[in-house]
């Protein structure tokens, strides 16, 4: 990994904030899943309890980016077309949007989920696209999805955040020393521990953990780490993330580290072209395709 968890920090970043537990509907999956004869029809009523969450897995598995031909009709259909353990990493990502943006309609909120939902379709779809496979592509929409979900957990307690973060990048401020400086936290860290309560796999929240610190994930010794980083930072900046979340145009980490990332990736800059128009033929907008 990049670097060991300092935990003192991490338990200062925790100060005045409580990590959401994992839903009671999940542990029941997971359980059902790690028994000795998983029944697909207990594990699709256990997800079906909740309409909402039901109904918003059938989107998304039923959406341009999964690529089915034909469309799944309903929760158990879909445990036995992607298989169980896609469908629980999917449901883990959707129920955590339900848990962290219920009733919350501010600006900020919506654009968060809305970035980290473009944000993870195209981790997702690069990674198809790069061939990299089925386990790949999976993490790769978790740590999409689950990457910035610290920061709804400070946006909540701070009403400011997203204005002290836009100011912080036209003043060439990092989003971790914003943080650290007005909220005494970070949104990396929290992400980690939401992570690691969730029961996401170590090398997601590795990455969660060190998501703006390109200078240590490039130099971890895991290669599958380092990959899914590069995947992650790549989906951010076709995405404009930080222009959705807080209107800048300013991404340093890009600039600085884009040959490195791509490197890993196998790509050059040219490729960046052709692989705006496939996020675009999958109704992924992005910076390569207007």
């Amino acid at each position: 990994m990049a670097k060991a968890i300092n935990m003192a920090v991490v338990e200062q970043a925790l100060s005045g904030f409580t990590i959401p537990p994992q839903p009671g509907v999940l542990l029941a999956i997971k359980a059902e899943i790690e028994s000795d004869d998983p029944n697909i029809h207990r594990i699709a009523e256990l997800i079906n309890q909740d309409v909402g969450i039901a109904g918003f897995t059938l989107k998304v598995v039923n959406s341009v980016y999964f690529g089915l031909r034909r469309k799944v009709s309903s929760v158990e259909h879909a445990c036995k077309y992607l298989g169980l353990n896609r469908v629980i990493k999917l449901v883990s990502s959707v129920v955590l949007r339900f848990t962290l943006s219920q009733g919350k309609t501010d600006r900020f909120t919506t654009a968060l989920w809305h970035s980290a939902t473009q944000v993870a379709n195209a981790a997702m779809l690069i990674a198809q696209q790069l061939r990299l496979g089925s386990d790949t592509v999976d993490d790769a929409y978790s740590l999409g999805l689950f990457h910035n979900a610290g920061m709804a957990l400070i946006a909540g307690q701070f009403p400011d955040y997203a204005k002290v973060l836009k100011q912080g990048l036209q003043q060439g401020v990092s989003l971790p020393e914003s943080e650290q400086q007005h909220f005494e936290t970070s949104h990396e860290l929290l992400g980690y521990m939401i992570a690691q309560s969730w029961g996401l796999a170590p090398e997601l929240a590795n990455v969660i953990a060190y998501h703006h610190s390109p200078a240590l994930m490039l130099v971890s010794d895991d290669l599958y780490e380092k990959r899914l980083f590069a995947l992650l930072k790549l989906a951010e900046h076709m995405t404009e993330e930080n222009r959705v979340l807080l209107d800048s145009d300013q991404d340093p980490e890009w600039q600085q580290y884009k040959t490195t990332l791509l490197d890993l990736l196998e790509l050059d800059e040219l490729s960046l072209h052709d692989l705006g128009d496939y996020l675009a033929q999958h109704e992924v907008p992005n910076c390569y395709h207007h």
